[in-house]
């Protein structure tokens, strides 16, 4: 069985508790995104888009990659198995809430332009 790093069940569901960490994460279950697609997609604040990004990334749900002048995020890949199949959930439900379904015909919208 792989190993996984442990995890604090409520701090991983605290971090959750946010509408607009939520729809980060229901965007970041099709792939990395730059930080500026993230932003145009929930057509938010850089400032605030930020801030979320940073602060699931200080509990360790998001790693991010830097290519040139951008960085990328996704999901760790070292997730705990209960952590990932709760953003399943996520996934499988967004269709059924207007702002998840939205934010995913942006991305795939903004999948036909060129970023970063």
């Amino acid at each position: 069985m792989a190993n996984f790093r442990p995890m604090d069940l409520a701090s991983f569901y605290k971090c959750l508790s946010d509408p607009t960490r939520l729809r980060i994460v229901n965007l970041l279950l099709k792939g990395p995104l730059c930080v500026c697609q993230i932003q145009d997609i929930l057509q938010e604040a850089q400032v605030k888009t930020s801030k979320h990004l940073g602060y699931m990334k200080k509990r360790e749900l998001l790693v991010v990659k830097r290519k040139a002048n951008w960085n990328f995020y996704e999901l760790d890949p070292s997730l705990h198995p209960i952590a990932r199949a709760s953003m399943q959930a996520i996934e499988v439900h967004a269709s059924e809430d207007p702002t998840f379904a939205a934010d995913l015909e942006r991305l795939q919208n903004s999948q036909d332009s060129d970023c970063c």
